[in-house]
């Protein structure tokens, strides 16, 4: 029993009056039923393309309204100032890869809106790519790709802090473009080479103007590069006559090992498993692919390498939740019998990296990165010791596959990147900056009680010898994709707020990563609840060990946290000072009518179907507004470029929530009409956005 809910009228009792709400928004009587629900949408007309104008006005009107209140705030000034302190504290690198003897990486300097992209070779570093000079809009690199040579590289560059854009093929001696791809693709899609000569890449069907949903019907696109241009076709996806069937929400990707004549295909979405196939490299050359299957979603494939020519390696979760790691034998016109290479033991296995020697298996323990490696893939695993605590990022085999190069990061250790050789690793220079405060922060595992007896593990991060009494405390939680809320993580974006004496608290709930394919399926779909739970029992474990109270309590939910914090809120309001919705997923139950949202139905449920429908709506923050008895004072964030989230979701929320909660309660839409989803966002963007957040918490949390 939860006795917070006795004193909830007393809370209720003691709103206090902030700024102006938020402008009115304009209502249309709209009411469906849709499987036995009555759904009412005053709010509906949001969503129609035909109205973006009246969207566009009201979300304006909002924002300034916001940007005033905001602008107000005694504490924003210092919050940017640390906050662009901690961002310029020295250059950071990300994402290293290498080949022919080069090493690539993202590089940031100290003031820099964005990386840029610099080459180390025997003649030294020189940079191949700066976005940053370029004119008009945010430019960020998305992706890129070394060919295995090392003599050229594919760059996307996403505009206008969105994730959208085309790649360009750059020659790395002069750094000039040599080719460029005709599609338009996404941040997520990378490139994949499957010859000097030859690459491929998924590339969007439609318009992202057309009116229909850019992420739907997408192609799998064989690209020859001939001195004349390239030259594409499809490879793999609905416009491959003769070939696999694929939904309209699937992505298929063709991804060569990079040796030897066999080629992968893939189905992916946002899930946690994918389907996989397999054809010679031959056949796909010459256009005419005999695609053969290796794995289907029910075999729940979550990763896969190949070592040598023909022994094919991948994790299951299908018989153990912690997955398995099997092996099969690839033949030109056979494919061998699955054995068993490492049974499911309390290792979380995540990924896999072969190279010519052998087989590199990662995984997790509690959230924290571990390495295995396996001689020729068939030899004893051996623990590879990390140098610390940390999670793994970006691990890829090198263009040669003589090596594994990696990132690590820590809780109070920013990026690191590394080379791993058979079972030694060696650091390779790139070592971001930390801001000095940072290092020395505290990060202290616990778990929470769930209202039904279940477990959930947390971490509390602080500066030592914190003042015991409640301090400013965001939990945040995720609880999607089977993604770790709870892995090692030290960011300057983040810092000040710990360094101001404020705490973090990072919920591991279901429907993340943290305890294995069980955990994740527990918080899934019509599961959601179970996270909702979990995310309350963070925040009342964290007031239980007297880093917060309910009076400091805030609760951040980011992209999927949408699907996770608001709701949190609406059961427990009397656990909560403020709520921070941040691009959030806020109606999920239209997610048929929502960019990208037709590619979330197996993670969160399918609406066209009466149990995904109605699992959607036990997520559906918006949705919930109408009989919530009550919501904190509320920061919501939008950027209008969000190819990932429909910014309508955030408006639709705003509006219903400051209709209903507006008279008592301060309900807040930041709206940035320059940046998208936060990905391919500017420093300074994020310096913007993170300062007016920690700015408006510490107020709710410090204000009697």
């Amino acid at each position: 029993m939860n006795v917070a809910y006795s004193i909830l009228p007393l809370l209720l009792g003691a709103a206090v009056a902030h700024a102006a709400p938020l402008p009115p928004a304009p209502t249309e009587a709209f009411v469906e039923d849709r499987f036995g629900h009555d759904i009412d949408d005053p709010y509906r007309w949001m969503e129609d393309p035909a109205q973006a104008a009246k969207l566009q006005a009201w979300m304006t009107e909002a924002g300034a309204a916001t940007r005033a209140r905001l602008d107000a705030l005694p504490e924003r000034a210092a919050f940017e100032t640390t906050l662009r302190a901690a961002t310029r504290a020295g250059v950071s690198y990300n994402e290293a890869k290498s080949a022919g003897g080069r090493l690539f990486f993202r590089q940031r300097d100290p003031g820099a809106a964005v990386s840029k992209l610099v080459v180390r070779d025997d003649a030294g570093e020189r940079v191949l790519l700066d976005t940053a000079t370029r004119e008009g809009a945010t430019q960020a690199i998305a992706s890129f790709a070394p060919s295995p040579d090392g003599a050229l590289v594919a760059v996307m560059v996403g505009e206008g802090g969105g994730e959208l854009g085309r790649f360009a093929i750059l020659d790395v001696a002069d750094g000039r473009e040599r080719y460029r791809l005709d599609g338009m693709t996404f941040g997520d899609f990378e490139l994949s080479w499957l010859a000097p000569d030859l690459v491929a890449y998924t590339r969007m069907t439609h318009a992202p103007d057309s009116g229909v949903d850019p992420l739907l019907d997408t192609q799998a696109m064989v690209v020859a590069l001939t001195p004349q241009g390239p030259v594409e076709r499809v490879g793999l996806g609905n416009r491959l006559e003769g070939g696999p069937t694929f939904a309209p929400e699937e992505f298929p990707a063709i991804i060569g090992p990079g040796h030897g004549d066999l080629v992968f295909g893939y189905g992916l979405g946002a899930r946690a498993d994918a389907r996989a196939l397999v054809t010679s490299l031959a056949a796909l050359r010459a256009g005419t692919p005999a695609w053969r299957s290796l794995a289907d979603y029910s075999d729940q494939l979550s990763t896969d390498a190949l070592v040598g020519e023909s022994d094919y390696y991948f994790v299951s979760t299908r018989e153990a939740s912690n997955g398995a790691l099997y092996r099969r034998t690839l033949g030109a016109d056979a494919i061998g019998a699955i054995e068993t290479v490492m049974p499911a033991g309390d290792l979380i296995l995540s990924d896999l990296v072969a190279t010519r020697d052998g087989l590199y298996v990662m995984g997790t323990r509690d959230g924290v990165s571990q390495v295995l490696y396996l001689a020729g893939g068939k030899g004893a695993p051996q623990a590879i010791a990390l140098p610390f605590e940390s999670e793994l990022q970006d691990a890829a085999a090198d263009g040669d596959g003589g090596s594994m190069v990696f990132g690590l990061r820590g809780w109070t250790t920013t990026t690191r990147a590394f080379r791993a050789t058979g079972a030694r690793i060696e650091a390779l220079g790139l070592d971001s900056a930390t801001w000095a405060p940072t290092q020395a922060f505290v990060a202290t595992r616990a778990e929470a009680l769930s209202r039904d007896g279940t477990r959930v593990p947390m971490v509390v991060v602080r500066k030592p010898g914190a003042a015991d009494a409640p301090v400013p405390t965001f939990v945040e939680g995720y609880g999607s994709y089977g993604v770790l809320t709870t892995s090692p993580l030290s960011s300057p974006l983040l810092s000040p707020w710990i360094e101001r004496d404020g705490a973090f608290v990072f919920c591991g709930t279901r429907g993340g990563g943290e305890r294995g394919r069980a955990w994740h399926e527990a918080g899934r779909e019509a599961n959601k609840p179970n996270a909702h739970d979990d995310l309350a029992a963070c925040a009342q474990q964290a007031q239980t060990m007297g880093i917060a109270s309910p009076a400091t309590t805030l609760v951040m939910g980011t992209s999927a946290g949408g699907l996770l914090a608001p709701a949190t809120t609406m059961k427990h309001p009397e656990l909560f000072a403020g709520l921070m919705p941040r691009v959030a997923v806020l109606n999920a139950s239209r997610l048929e009518a929502a960019p990208n949202g037709p590619n979330q139905f197996a993670e969160m449920g399918d609406p066209r179907t009466q149990a995904g429908f109605e699992a959607l709506l036990a997520q559906d923050a918006y949705v919930m507004l109408e009989d919530a008895r009550d919501l904190p004072d509320t920061l919501i964030t939008v950027g209008m470029n969000d190819s990932r989230v429909a910014p309508w979701m955030a408006a639709k929320f705003a509006a219903r929530a400051s209709a209903k909660f507006g008279d008592r309660r301060e309900i807040l839409l930041r709206v940035d009409t320059t940046q998208g989803h936060g990905i391919g966002s500017s420093q300074d963007s994020q310096v913007a956005e993170l300062a007016d957040a920690f700015a408006w918490g510490w107020a709710q949390a410090t204000t009697p």
